[in-house]
C-alpha cells in the first residue's frame, strides 16, 4: 500500500460546521480532507428520521466515499457531528473501516452541547476496537475563536506525536 505523508481527515458534515472545523484542523496540520457522503441522508427532511434511526440502531451505513483508506497515512481523523448523544452514524462507518489499520486514529466531534462528548468518545473507541490517539470536541459556539484554535492545535500536536490526549 502506498504511503502518503499527509494525514487524512475523513469528514461528514450536514450543516457545514464539522466541515469548517475540519478545514481549520487541516490548515494547521496540512492534512487532506476527504468528504464522507451517505446516500440515506440526501433526502430533505427524511434524512433526520433516518439519521436518528441509524444512531439508535448503532448502524454503520454504507458510504459513497468508496475505499475509505486508499493509502497509508501517518494518522487519520474521523470528524463529524454528534446526533442524539452519539457520534453521527457515518462516523461509525469510518471507524469500522479504520479498525483494520494500525494507524493512529483521532476523533473530532462538533456538537451543540458540551456534555455529549464522553459517551461519544467511548462509543468511538468501542467501534474502533482500541483507544483513540487523540480526541477533541468543538461546541458550535466556539467555532472561529481562539479557544477552538487552541483545542485544534493541541489535538493536531497530539496526533503528530502519537500520544493519547483528551482535549476538553
Amino acid at each position: 500500500m502506498p504511503v502518503k505523508h499527509q494525514p487524512a481527515i475523513y469528514c461528514f458534515s450536514k450543516s457545514g460546521h464539522s466541515r469548517r472545523v475540519a478545514g481549520a484542523l487541516a490548515h494547521h496540520t496540512g492534512a487532506d480532507i476527504i468528504s464522507v457522503e451517505v446516500d440515506r441522508y440526501r433526502v430533505p427532511f427524511l434524512w433526520i428520521a433516518r439519521a436518528i434511526w441509524d444512531v439508535r440502531r448503532k448502524t454503520a451505513p454504507p458510504l459513497l466515499t468508496g475505499n475509505i483508506v486508499p493509502a497509508q497515512r501517518p494518522w487519520i481523523v474521523a470528524a463529524g457531528p454528534v446526533w442524539a448523544d452519539e457520534p453521527a452514524a457515518p462516523l461509525r462507518s469510518v471507524l469500522v473501516a479504520l479498525a483494520k489499520l494500525e494507524v493512529p486514529v483521532g476523533v473530532l466531534l462538533s456538537c451543540g452541547r458540551s456534555k455529549e462528548q464522553t459517551n461519544c468518545f467511548t462509543t468511538c473507541e468501542t467501534v474502533l476496537g482500541r483507544s483513540l490517539a487523540a480526541r477533541v470536541s468543538i461546541p458550535n459556539e466556539i467555532e472561529n475563536t481562539a479557544n477552538m484554535n487552541d483545542r485544534l492545535n493541541d489535538f493536531g500536536s497530539a496526533l503528530g506525536k502519537h500520544k493519547v490526549i483528551d482535549v476538553a
